[in-house]
């Protein structure tokens, strides 16, 4: 499991029933701007995250990382 230290710039999706969530971050590891999914419940802009997952690449959506805590 890989872990992720970043800010969270923008809320692109949030299920309020499941806590879905799509987020734009940012990190320092990274020049661009990377998409975090998973279950965020609560999470808003500003809010600094360490999150544990995998990178994993959507055959719709590209490279983004899964997180799962």
């Amino acid at each position: 499991m890989t872990k992720l230290r970043c800010t969270v710039e923008r809320i692109t999706f949030q299920n309020p029933e499941n806590g879905y969530s799509v987020l734009r971050v940012s990190s320092p590891e990274f020049r661009d701007l990377v998409t975090v999914v998973g279950n965020l419940a609560g999470v808003s802009v500003g809010s600094v995250l360490l999150v544990e997952g995998d990178w994993k690449t959507d055959p719709k959506y590209g490279h983004q990382f899964s997180a799962e805590r």
